[in-house]
Protein backbone atom coordinates (compact mmCIF):
# COMPACT_ATOMS: atom_id res chain seq x y z
CA UNK A 1 0.00 0.00 0.00
CA UNK A 2 1.61 3.34 -1.11
CA UNK A 3 2.17 5.66 1.65
CA UNK A 4 -0.41 8.92 2.07
CA UNK A 5 1.26 11.91 4.02
CA UNK A 6 -1.49 13.24 6.17
CA UNK A 7 -3.47 16.04 5.13
CA UNK A 8 -3.11 19.85 6.37
CA UNK A 9 -6.90 19.77 7.92
CA UNK A 10 -5.95 17.06 10.29
CA UNK A 11 -2.31 18.49 10.90
CA UNK A 12 -4.21 21.81 12.09
CA UNK A 13 -6.80 19.50 13.67
CA UNK A 14 -3.75 17.79 15.58
CA UNK A 15 -1.50 20.99 16.36
CA UNK A 16 -4.57 23.42 17.92
CA UNK A 17 -5.84 20.43 19.88
CA UNK A 18 -1.72 20.02 20.90
CA UNK A 19 -1.52 23.57 21.95
CA UNK A 20 -4.78 24.11 23.75
CA UNK A 21 -4.09 20.87 25.84
CA UNK A 22 -0.87 22.00 26.55
CA UNK A 23 -2.09 25.30 27.48
CA UNK A 24 -4.83 24.07 29.81
CA UNK A 25 -2.36 21.83 31.29
CA UNK A 26 0.30 23.95 32.65
CA UNK A 27 -2.49 26.65 34.11
CA UNK A 28 -3.36 22.91 35.70
CA UNK A 29 -0.21 22.44 37.31
CA UNK A 30 1.01 25.91 38.46
CA UNK A 31 -1.73 24.64 41.26
CA UNK A 32 -0.33 21.12 41.94
CA UNK A 33 -1.12 19.48 44.80
CA UNK A 34 1.56 16.89 44.13
CA UNK A 35 4.76 17.81 43.45
CA UNK A 36 4.24 19.19 40.41
CA UNK A 37 2.64 17.07 38.12
CA UNK A 38 -0.70 16.53 39.89
CA UNK A 39 -3.54 18.88 39.95
CA UNK A 40 -6.93 19.02 40.75
CA UNK A 41 -7.66 21.10 38.13
CA UNK A 42 -7.37 18.95 35.38
CA UNK A 43 -9.19 20.65 32.29
CA UNK A 44 -7.36 18.68 29.36
CA UNK A 45 -9.21 15.71 30.18
CA UNK A 46 -12.33 17.11 28.99
CA UNK A 47 -10.47 18.61 25.81
CA UNK A 48 -8.92 15.63 24.67
CA UNK A 49 -12.38 13.61 24.91
CA UNK A 50 -14.08 16.42 22.97
CA UNK A 51 -11.42 16.04 20.20
CA UNK A 52 -11.54 12.33 19.99
CA UNK A 53 -15.04 12.19 19.97
CA UNK A 54 -15.84 15.23 17.62
CA UNK A 55 -13.20 13.97 14.82
CA UNK A 56 -11.90 11.26 15.57
CA UNK A 57 -9.22 8.47 17.21
CA UNK A 58 -6.79 10.26 14.98
CA UNK A 59 -6.85 12.96 17.29
CA UNK A 60 -5.07 10.84 20.15
CA UNK A 61 -1.49 12.27 18.49
CA UNK A 62 -2.18 15.87 19.33
CA UNK A 63 -3.30 15.05 22.64
CA UNK A 64 -0.25 12.98 22.85
CA UNK A 65 2.16 15.40 22.04
CA UNK A 66 0.17 18.07 24.54
CA UNK A 67 -0.25 15.57 27.04
CA UNK A 68 3.90 15.14 26.68
CA UNK A 69 5.04 19.06 26.62
CA UNK A 70 3.17 19.86 29.47
CA UNK A 71 4.85 17.57 31.49
CA UNK A 72 8.27 18.32 30.00
CA UNK A 73 7.54 21.59 31.26
CA UNK A 74 6.71 20.43 34.89
CA UNK A 75 10.44 19.48 35.15
CA UNK A 76 9.86 15.82 35.32
CA UNK A 77 12.32 13.28 33.30
CA UNK A 78 11.17 12.88 29.91
CA UNK A 79 10.87 9.21 30.08
CA UNK A 80 8.47 10.15 33.18
CA UNK A 81 6.68 12.56 30.81
CA UNK A 82 6.24 10.41 28.38
CA UNK A 83 4.45 7.24 30.97
CA UNK A 84 2.20 9.96 31.80
CA UNK A 85 1.40 11.20 28.12
CA UNK A 86 0.62 7.57 27.49
CA UNK A 87 -1.65 7.47 30.66
CA UNK A 88 -3.32 10.79 29.41
CA UNK A 89 -3.76 9.73 25.58
CA UNK A 90 -5.17 6.42 27.01
CA UNK A 91 -7.80 7.41 28.82
CA UNK A 92 -9.35 10.00 26.19
CA UNK A 93 -9.06 6.85 23.74
CA UNK A 94 -10.91 4.57 26.35
CA UNK A 95 -13.17 7.44 26.69
CA UNK A 96 -13.83 8.11 23.38
CA UNK A 97 -14.52 4.37 22.71
CA UNK A 98 -16.40 3.57 25.78
CA UNK A 99 -19.17 6.13 24.51
CA UNK A 100 -19.26 5.07 20.81
CA UNK A 101 -19.21 1.47 21.10
CA UNK A 102 -21.30 0.98 24.50
CA UNK A 103 -23.50 3.84 24.53
CA UNK A 104 -23.81 5.29 21.25
CA UNK A 105 -23.15 8.48 22.60
CA UNK A 106 -24.71 11.80 20.68
CA UNK A 107 -22.51 14.71 21.38
CA UNK A 108 -25.68 16.61 22.12
CA UNK A 109 -26.56 15.12 25.02
CA UNK A 110 -29.84 15.70 25.17
CA UNK A 111 -30.40 11.77 25.75
CA UNK A 112 -30.52 10.55 29.21
CA UNK A 113 -28.58 7.53 28.27
CA UNK A 114 -25.77 10.05 26.81
CA UNK A 115 -25.60 12.00 29.91
CA UNK A 116 -25.43 8.69 32.36
CA UNK A 117 -22.35 7.69 29.94
CA UNK A 118 -20.34 10.52 30.11
CA UNK A 119 -20.42 10.58 34.06
CA UNK A 120 -20.13 6.69 34.10
CA UNK A 121 -17.74 5.33 31.33
CA UNK A 122 -15.62 8.78 30.22
CA UNK A 123 -15.73 10.77 33.81
CA UNK A 124 -15.58 7.71 36.16
CA UNK A 125 -14.05 4.75 34.23
CA UNK A 126 -11.51 5.86 31.71
CA UNK A 127 -10.31 8.64 33.92
CA UNK A 128 -9.04 5.75 36.12
CA UNK A 129 -6.29 4.81 32.87
CA UNK A 130 -4.75 7.89 33.65
CA UNK A 131 -4.74 8.03 37.22
CA UNK A 132 -3.21 4.29 37.12
CA UNK A 133 -0.37 4.90 34.84
CA UNK A 134 0.61 8.11 36.25
CA UNK A 135 1.05 6.78 39.59
CA UNK A 136 2.74 4.17 38.51
CA UNK A 137 4.77 6.16 36.58
CA UNK A 138 5.38 8.66 39.65
CA UNK A 139 6.24 5.93 42.22
CA UNK A 140 8.37 3.82 39.29
CA UNK A 141 10.09 6.97 39.15
CA UNK A 142 10.43 7.43 42.69
CA UNK A 143 8.73 10.83 42.88
CA UNK A 144 5.75 9.25 44.92
CA UNK A 145 5.82 7.47 48.15
CA UNK A 146 4.75 4.13 47.65
CA UNK A 147 2.20 4.98 50.94
CA UNK A 148 1.14 8.01 49.43
CA UNK A 149 0.28 6.29 45.86
CA UNK A 150 -3.90 5.69 47.21
CA UNK A 151 -4.21 9.27 47.82
CA UNK A 152 -2.46 10.23 45.01
CA UNK A 153 -3.95 8.34 42.83
CA UNK A 154 -7.76 10.17 44.14
CA UNK A 155 -6.38 13.25 43.34
CA UNK A 156 -5.59 12.68 40.10
CA UNK A 157 -8.70 11.06 39.26
CA UNK A 158 -10.85 13.07 41.09
CA UNK A 159 -8.97 15.85 39.01
CA UNK A 160 -9.32 14.10 35.32
CA UNK A 161 -13.05 13.40 36.04
CA UNK A 162 -14.00 17.09 36.89
CA UNK A 163 -12.39 18.20 33.44
CA UNK A 164 -14.36 15.66 31.78
CA UNK A 165 -17.81 16.62 33.59
CA UNK A 166 -17.29 20.97 33.41
CA UNK A 167 -14.97 21.38 30.20
CA UNK A 168 -16.31 18.15 27.79
CA UNK A 169 -19.90 19.24 27.47
CA UNK A 170 -19.88 22.62 26.07
CA UNK A 171 -16.81 21.35 23.90
CA UNK A 172 -18.81 18.57 22.39
CA UNK A 173 -22.22 20.85 22.04
CA UNK A 174 -19.69 23.38 20.31
CA UNK A 175 -18.61 20.57 17.96
CA UNK A 176 -21.65 18.89 17.37
CA UNK A 177 -22.86 22.09 15.75
CA UNK A 178 -25.83 22.11 18.05
CA UNK A 179 -25.97 25.93 18.80
CA UNK A 180 -29.06 27.69 19.67
CA UNK A 181 -30.42 30.26 17.72
CA UNK A 182 -32.23 32.47 20.12
CA UNK A 183 -34.71 35.49 19.67
CA UNK A 184 -33.35 38.91 21.15
CA UNK A 185 -35.91 38.51 23.86
CA UNK A 186 -33.99 34.79 24.72
CA UNK A 187 -30.98 36.70 24.34
CA UNK A 188 -31.37 39.74 26.91
CA UNK A 189 -32.57 36.95 29.44
CA UNK A 190 -29.05 34.63 28.91
CA UNK A 191 -27.06 37.96 29.06
CA UNK A 192 -29.12 38.47 32.53
CA UNK A 193 -28.57 35.04 33.71
CA UNK A 194 -25.17 35.26 32.80
CA UNK A 195 -24.86 38.52 34.83
CA UNK A 196 -26.17 37.47 37.74
CA UNK A 197 -24.62 34.66 37.85
CA UNK A 198 -21.29 36.39 38.39
CA UNK A 199 -22.61 38.70 40.33
CA UNK A 200 -23.50 36.06 43.09
CA UNK A 201 -20.89 33.68 42.24
CA UNK A 202 -18.60 37.09 42.98
CA UNK A 203 -20.24 37.61 46.18
CA UNK A 204 -19.80 33.65 47.82
CA UNK A 205 -16.46 32.71 45.88
CA UNK A 206 -14.66 35.58 46.11
CA UNK A 207 -15.87 36.46 49.85
CA UNK A 208 -12.87 36.94 52.50
CA UNK A 209 -15.13 36.57 55.39
CA UNK A 210 -16.63 33.31 54.28
CA UNK A 211 -12.74 31.48 54.04
CA UNK A 212 -12.14 29.42 56.65
CA UNK A 213 -15.26 29.64 58.08
CA UNK A 214 -16.67 25.65 57.15
CA UNK A 215 -19.54 27.60 55.67
CA UNK A 216 -20.28 25.68 52.12
CA UNK A 217 -24.08 25.84 52.27
CA UNK A 218 -23.55 29.79 51.50
CA UNK A 219 -22.39 27.90 47.46
CA UNK A 220 -25.58 26.88 47.19
CA UNK A 221 -27.60 29.96 46.38
CA UNK A 222 -25.71 29.60 43.03
CA UNK A 223 -27.84 25.82 42.54
CA UNK A 224 -30.98 28.51 41.62
CA UNK A 225 -28.90 29.55 38.34
CA UNK A 226 -28.42 26.25 37.38
CA UNK A 227 -31.42 25.28 37.36
CA UNK A 228 -32.46 28.49 35.49
CA UNK A 229 -29.93 27.78 32.70
CA UNK A 230 -31.36 23.97 32.13
CA UNK A 231 -34.56 24.56 32.13
CA UNK A 232 -34.85 27.93 30.01
CA UNK A 233 -31.54 27.29 27.60
CA UNK A 234 -31.40 23.69 27.85
CA UNK A 235 -27.68 21.59 27.82
CA UNK A 236 -25.92 25.00 26.36
CA UNK A 237 -27.35 26.33 29.41
CA UNK A 238 -26.45 23.99 31.76
CA UNK A 239 -22.73 23.55 30.74
CA UNK A 240 -22.15 27.45 30.41
CA UNK A 241 -23.06 28.18 34.10
CA UNK A 242 -21.26 25.08 35.16
CA UNK A 243 -18.31 26.30 33.75
CA UNK A 244 -18.58 30.01 34.97
CA UNK A 245 -19.41 28.74 38.09
CA UNK A 246 -16.65 26.36 38.19
CA UNK A 247 -14.29 29.16 36.98
CA UNK A 248 -15.37 31.77 39.46
CA UNK A 249 -14.81 28.92 42.18
CA UNK A 250 -11.41 28.13 40.99
CA UNK A 251 -10.07 31.53 41.30
CA UNK A 252 -11.71 32.60 44.83
CA UNK A 253 -10.26 29.42 46.32
CA UNK A 254 -6.77 29.74 45.17
CA UNK A 255 -7.02 32.76 45.68
CA UNK A 256 -7.73 32.46 49.56
CA UNK A 257 -11.66 33.31 49.46
CA UNK A 258 -14.80 31.49 49.47
CA UNK A 259 -16.41 28.95 51.54
CA UNK A 260 -14.14 26.02 50.34
CA UNK A 261 -10.76 27.68 51.69
CA UNK A 262 -9.40 25.80 54.77
CA UNK A 263 -6.18 25.16 56.17
CA UNK A 264 -5.04 23.48 53.46
CA UNK A 265 -4.64 24.14 50.05
CA UNK A 266 -5.04 20.96 49.05
CA UNK A 267 -8.40 19.72 50.92
CA UNK A 268 -9.54 23.69 49.20
CA UNK A 269 -9.15 22.29 46.21
CA UNK A 270 -10.83 19.07 47.11
CA UNK A 271 -13.88 20.73 48.86
CA UNK A 272 -13.79 22.52 45.49
CA UNK A 273 -13.50 19.65 42.87
CA UNK A 274 -16.51 17.88 44.87
CA UNK A 275 -18.54 21.08 44.21
CA UNK A 276 -17.55 21.25 40.79
CA UNK A 277 -18.60 17.78 40.14
CA UNK A 278 -21.91 17.98 42.03
CA UNK A 279 -23.06 21.40 40.03
CA UNK A 280 -22.11 19.50 36.49
CA UNK A 281 -23.87 16.40 37.09
CA UNK A 282 -27.36 17.96 38.72
CA UNK A 283 -27.06 20.61 35.45
CA UNK A 284 -26.54 18.53 32.71
CA UNK A 285 -28.78 15.75 34.23
CA UNK A 286 -31.59 18.58 34.82
CA UNK A 287 -31.45 19.89 31.64
CA UNK A 288 -31.58 16.52 29.45
CA UNK A 289 -34.72 15.87 31.36
CA UNK A 290 -36.14 19.22 30.26
CA UNK A 291 -34.99 18.38 26.65
CA UNK A 292 -36.26 15.15 26.82
CA UNK A 293 -40.12 16.31 28.23
CA UNK A 294 -39.71 18.57 25.17
CA UNK A 295 -38.97 16.05 22.63
CA UNK A 296 -41.66 13.87 23.70
CA UNK A 297 -44.24 16.79 23.39
CA UNK A 298 -42.70 17.32 19.82
CA UNK A 299 -42.87 13.59 19.27
CA UNK A 300 -46.54 13.93 20.30
CA UNK A 301 -47.46 17.01 18.77
CA UNK A 302 -45.96 15.41 15.57
CA UNK A 303 -48.23 12.84 15.88
CA UNK A 304 -51.53 14.19 16.86
CA UNK A 305 -50.72 16.34 13.15
CA UNK A 306 -50.03 13.26 11.76
CA UNK A 307 -53.18 11.33 12.95
CA UNK A 308 -54.91 14.59 11.99
CA UNK A 309 -54.07 14.63 8.68
CA UNK A 310 -54.86 10.73 8.94
CA UNK A 311 -58.26 11.26 9.49
CA UNK A 312 -58.40 14.24 7.18
CA UNK A 313 -57.12 12.09 4.76
CA UNK A 314 -59.79 8.90 5.60
CA UNK A 315 -62.46 11.30 5.88
CA UNK A 316 -61.73 12.54 2.49
CA UNK A 317 -62.05 9.16 1.10
CA UNK A 318 -65.02 8.09 3.00
CA UNK A 319 -66.69 11.33 1.58
CA UNK A 320 -65.75 10.68 -1.78
CA UNK A 321 -67.04 7.03 -1.45
CA UNK A 322 -70.21 7.86 -0.17
CA UNK A 323 -70.14 10.04 -2.66
CA UNK A 324 -69.93 7.85 -5.56
CA UNK A 325 -72.28 5.33 -3.21
CA UNK A 326 -74.67 7.95 -3.54
CA UNK A 327 -74.45 8.57 -7.81
CA UNK A 328 -74.68 4.71 -7.78
CA UNK A 329 -77.65 4.65 -6.10
CA UNK A 330 -79.18 7.25 -8.09
CA UNK A 331 -78.33 6.00 -11.24
CA UNK A 332 -79.34 2.47 -9.81
CA UNK A 333 -82.66 3.91 -8.45
CA UNK A 334 -82.90 5.85 -12.38
CA UNK A 335 -82.11 2.12 -13.82
CA UNK A 336 -84.82 0.76 -11.96
CA UNK A 337 -87.51 3.01 -12.46
CA UNK A 338 -86.65 2.43 -16.38
CA UNK A 339 -86.38 -0.96 -15.80
CA UNK A 340 -89.99 -0.99 -14.25
CA UNK A 341 -91.48 1.63 -16.74
CA UNK A 342 -90.09 -0.74 -19.88
CA UNK A 343 -91.65 -3.69 -17.40
CA UNK A 344 -95.26 -1.78 -17.47
CA UNK A 345 -95.61 -0.73 -21.19
CA UNK A 346 -94.29 -4.45 -22.49
CA UNK A 347 -96.88 -5.61 -20.30
CA UNK A 348 -99.29 -2.99 -21.41
CA UNK A 349 -98.69 -3.90 -25.41
CA UNK A 350 -99.39 -7.60 -23.94
CA UNK A 351 -102.42 -6.74 -22.03
CA UNK A 352 -103.44 -4.95 -25.32
CA UNK A 353 -102.71 -7.63 -27.48
CA UNK A 354 -104.43 -10.43 -25.43
CA UNK A 355 -107.57 -8.34 -25.51
CA UNK A 356 -107.47 -6.52 -28.98
CA UNK A 357 -106.03 -9.53 -30.99
CA UNK A 358 -106.83 -12.75 -28.90
CA UNK A 359 -109.56 -11.68 -27.44
CA UNK A 360 -111.43 -10.40 -30.55
CA UNK A 361 -110.04 -14.00 -31.85
CA UNK A 362 -111.99 -15.84 -29.14
CA UNK A 363 -115.23 -13.35 -29.45
CA UNK A 364 -115.34 -14.62 -33.15
CA UNK A 365 -114.28 -18.52 -32.63
CA UNK A 366 -117.41 -18.29 -29.96
CA UNK A 367 -119.98 -16.67 -32.17
CA UNK A 368 -118.90 -19.37 -35.42
CA UNK A 369 -118.87 -21.90 -32.05
CA UNK A 370 -122.42 -20.76 -31.33
CA UNK A 371 -123.61 -20.72 -35.23
CA UNK A 372 -122.34 -24.34 -35.44
CA UNK A 373 -124.60 -25.63 -32.20
CA UNK A 374 -127.39 -23.77 -33.51
CA UNK A 375 -127.47 -25.94 -36.54
CA UNK A 376 -126.31 -29.18 -35.28
CA UNK A 377 -129.51 -28.97 -32.62
CA UNK A 378 -131.97 -28.30 -35.75
CA UNK A 379 -130.88 -31.07 -37.33
CA UNK A 380 -130.74 -33.38 -34.44
CA UNK A 381 -126.44 -34.02 -34.42
CA UNK A 382 -125.16 -36.16 -32.19
CA UNK A 383 -122.46 -33.51 -31.82
CA UNK A 384 -124.68 -30.36 -30.76
CA UNK A 385 -123.67 -31.36 -26.94
CA UNK A 386 -120.41 -31.01 -27.99
CA UNK A 387 -120.76 -27.71 -29.74
CA UNK A 388 -122.02 -26.47 -27.04
CA UNK A 389 -119.17 -27.42 -24.84
CA UNK A 390 -116.46 -25.90 -27.15
CA UNK A 391 -119.22 -22.79 -26.68
CA UNK A 392 -118.62 -22.89 -23.02
CA UNK A 393 -115.17 -23.21 -23.22
CA UNK A 394 -114.89 -20.72 -25.85
CA UNK A 395 -116.61 -18.00 -23.65
CA UNK A 396 -114.22 -19.43 -20.46
CA UNK A 397 -110.95 -18.59 -22.47
CA UNK A 398 -112.87 -15.01 -23.31
CA UNK A 399 -113.59 -14.19 -19.71
CA UNK A 400 -110.03 -15.58 -18.70
CA UNK A 401 -107.94 -13.75 -21.77
CA UNK A 402 -109.99 -10.55 -20.55
CA UNK A 403 -109.23 -10.80 -17.15
CA UNK A 404 -105.62 -11.25 -17.87
CA UNK A 405 -105.32 -8.47 -19.67
CA UNK A 406 -106.67 -6.62 -16.89
CA UNK A 407 -104.24 -7.79 -14.66
CA UNK A 408 -101.27 -6.79 -16.75
CA UNK A 409 -102.48 -2.94 -17.44
CA UNK A 410 -105.72 -1.93 -16.52
CA UNK A 411 -107.10 0.10 -19.22
CA UNK A 412 -108.94 2.89 -16.66
CA UNK A 413 -105.31 3.86 -15.14
CA UNK A 414 -104.36 5.05 -18.14
CA UNK A 415 -107.52 6.89 -18.79
CA UNK A 416 -109.33 7.79 -15.54
CA UNK A 417 -106.50 7.62 -13.21
CA UNK A 418 -105.64 5.49 -10.35
CA UNK A 419 -108.59 6.19 -8.22
CA UNK A 420 -110.76 5.39 -11.24
CA UNK A 421 -108.03 1.86 -12.05
CA UNK A 422 -108.85 1.23 -7.84
CA UNK A 423 -112.15 1.70 -8.22
CA UNK A 424 -112.03 -1.26 -11.33
CA UNK A 425 -110.51 -3.44 -9.23
CA UNK A 426 -113.15 -3.27 -6.24
CA UNK A 427 -115.86 -3.54 -9.16
CA UNK A 428 -113.73 -6.65 -10.57
CA UNK A 429 -112.91 -8.30 -6.86
CA UNK A 430 -116.72 -7.89 -6.09
CA UNK A 431 -118.02 -9.61 -9.25
CA UNK A 432 -115.62 -12.59 -9.49
CA UNK A 433 -115.11 -13.13 -5.71
CA UNK A 434 -118.23 -12.80 -4.57
CA UNK A 435 -117.34 -10.55 -1.63
CA UNK A 436 -117.90 -6.85 -0.56
CA UNK A 437 -115.31 -4.95 -1.69
CA UNK A 438 -115.16 -0.84 -1.30
CA UNK A 439 -112.70 1.82 -2.34
CA UNK A 440 -112.76 5.21 -0.78
CA UNK A 441 -110.64 7.70 -2.09
CA UNK A 442 -109.97 11.77 -0.71
CA UNK A 443 -110.87 14.22 -2.28
CA UNK A 444 -107.49 16.29 -2.33
CA UNK A 445 -105.53 12.82 -3.77
CA UNK A 446 -103.94 13.35 -6.98
CA UNK A 447 -101.54 10.98 -8.46
CA UNK A 448 -99.90 12.68 -11.57
CA UNK A 449 -96.93 10.42 -12.06
CA UNK A 450 -97.58 7.54 -14.03
CA UNK A 451 -95.04 5.21 -12.59
CA UNK A 452 -96.06 6.33 -8.82
CA UNK A 453 -99.79 5.21 -10.11
CA UNK A 454 -98.77 1.85 -11.42
CA UNK A 455 -96.68 0.90 -8.47
CA UNK A 456 -99.41 2.00 -6.17
CA UNK A 457 -101.68 0.13 -7.96
CA UNK A 458 -99.47 -3.27 -7.96
CA UNK A 459 -99.33 -3.46 -4.33
CA UNK A 460 -102.91 -2.86 -3.84
CA UNK A 461 -103.36 -5.42 -6.42
CA UNK A 462 -100.94 -7.68 -4.57
CA UNK A 463 -102.89 -7.13 -1.44
CA UNK A 464 -105.98 -7.82 -2.53
CA UNK A 465 -104.78 -11.09 -4.27
CA UNK A 466 -103.49 -12.21 -1.05
CA UNK A 467 -106.70 -11.24 1.12
CA UNK A 468 -108.85 -13.03 -1.71
CA UNK A 469 -106.33 -16.32 -1.20
CA UNK A 470 -105.27 -16.66 2.89
CA UNK A 471 -107.66 -14.14 4.40
CA UNK A 472 -110.61 -15.73 4.23
CA UNK A 473 -112.17 -12.67 4.69
CA UNK A 474 -115.58 -11.13 3.45
CA UNK A 475 -114.93 -7.75 3.35
CA UNK A 476 -112.14 -5.79 1.98
CA UNK A 477 -111.78 -1.79 1.69
CA UNK A 478 -109.11 0.24 -0.44
CA UNK A 479 -108.71 3.86 0.39
CA UNK A 480 -106.26 6.11 -0.91
CA UNK A 481 -105.77 9.20 1.24
CA UNK A 482 -103.97 11.99 1.85
CA UNK A 483 -101.93 12.84 5.21
CA UNK A 484 -100.83 16.36 4.86
CA UNK A 485 -97.69 16.33 2.53
CA UNK A 486 -98.30 12.65 2.35
CA UNK A 487 -100.12 10.12 0.43
CA UNK A 488 -101.35 6.49 2.06
CA UNK A 489 -102.71 4.07 0.20
CA UNK A 490 -104.62 1.01 2.65
CA UNK A 491 -105.72 -1.76 2.44
CA UNK A 492 -107.60 -3.87 5.02
CA UNK A 493 -109.82 -7.37 5.63
CA UNK A 494 -112.09 -8.87 7.95
CA UNK A 495 -110.20 -11.72 7.97
CA UNK A 496 -108.54 -14.51 10.21
CA UNK A 497 -105.62 -12.23 10.50
CA UNK A 498 -102.44 -13.39 11.02
CA UNK A 499 -98.55 -12.73 12.51
CA UNK A 500 -97.10 -9.60 11.12
CA UNK A 501 -94.07 -10.40 12.26
CA UNK A 502 -94.15 -13.93 10.50
CA UNK A 503 -95.82 -12.09 7.27
CA UNK A 504 -92.81 -9.57 7.17
CA UNK A 505 -90.08 -11.95 7.29
CA UNK A 506 -92.26 -14.01 5.03
CA UNK A 507 -89.75 -14.80 2.16
CA UNK A 508 -92.55 -14.71 -0.82
CA UNK A 509 -92.08 -13.08 -4.65
CA UNK A 510 -95.70 -11.11 -3.29
CA UNK A 511 -94.32 -9.71 -0.61
CA UNK A 512 -91.16 -8.35 -2.01
CA UNK A 513 -92.48 -6.92 -4.39
CA UNK A 514 -94.55 -4.40 -2.34
CA UNK A 515 -91.02 -3.88 -0.07
CA UNK A 516 -89.75 -2.61 -2.93
CA UNK A 517 -92.44 -0.64 -4.84
CA UNK A 518 -93.21 1.52 -2.01
CA UNK A 519 -89.23 1.87 -1.51
CA UNK A 520 -88.97 2.59 -4.86
CA UNK A 521 -91.50 5.81 -4.30
CA UNK A 522 -89.04 6.82 -1.23
CA UNK A 523 -92.10 5.38 1.32
CA UNK A 524 -92.48 2.86 4.32
CA UNK A 525 -94.05 -0.25 4.13
CA UNK A 526 -96.02 -1.61 7.32
CA UNK A 527 -98.31 -4.74 7.65
CA UNK A 528 -100.38 -4.97 10.97
CA UNK A 529 -103.84 -6.36 12.88
CA UNK A 530 -106.50 -3.73 12.39
CA UNK A 531 -109.76 -3.42 14.33
CA UNK A 532 -111.42 -5.80 12.96
CA UNK A 533 -108.93 -8.74 13.79
CA UNK A 534 -107.82 -8.74 10.40
CA UNK A 535 -104.55 -7.76 8.41
CA UNK A 536 -103.74 -4.09 7.27
CA UNK A 537 -101.33 -3.76 4.99
CA UNK A 538 -100.27 0.02 4.39
CA UNK A 539 -97.60 2.28 2.08
CA UNK A 540 -97.09 5.63 3.23
CA UNK A 541 -95.24 7.63 0.74
CA UNK A 542 -94.34 11.61 0.30
CA UNK A 543 -96.28 13.56 -2.57
CA UNK A 544 -93.66 14.34 -5.30
CA UNK A 545 -96.24 16.93 -6.21
CA UNK A 546 -95.98 18.66 -3.46
CA UNK A 547 -92.50 18.58 -3.14
CA UNK A 548 -91.99 19.98 -6.43
CA UNK A 549 -94.22 22.90 -5.74
CA UNK A 550 -92.31 23.72 -1.92
CA UNK A 551 -89.13 23.50 -4.47
CA UNK A 552 -90.27 26.01 -6.73
CA UNK A 553 -91.68 28.55 -4.62
CA UNK A 554 -88.17 28.43 -2.90
CA UNK A 555 -86.11 28.58 -5.95
CA UNK A 556 -88.66 31.45 -7.11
Amino acid sequence: MKYQPPDSRFLARSGAVAFLYAAAAIGGLMHAVVGSTVTLIWAPSGIALAALVAHGYRMAFGVALGAFLANAWSGIPLLAAAGIATGNTLEALAGACLLARVARFRSALDRRQDVFALIVLAAVVSTTLSASVGVATLALGGMVALGDCATVWLKWWLGDMMGVLVVAPPLLLWLSHSRPVMSPRKAAEALCLVAALVLVSHKIFGAPELAGQGNYPAALAVFPFVIWGALRFAQWGASVVTLVISLLAILGTTGGTGPFVVDLPVDSLVRWCAFAVVVAVTGLLLATSVAEQHRAQADLKSSHEELEHRVKERTRDIAEINADLRREMVERRRLEHALIRVSEEQQQAIGRELHDGLGQHLTGLALLSATLQQKLCERAQPEAGAARQIVELVNQATVMTRSVARGLYPAALEFGGLPAALEQLADHTRSLQEMVCVFRCGPDVQVRDPLVAINLYRVAQEAVNNAVKYSQASHLRIELTRIEDRHRLCVSDNGIGADPERIWQGQGLGMHSMRYRASLLGGTFAIERNAHRGTTIEVIYPDQGAQHEQQRQHGS
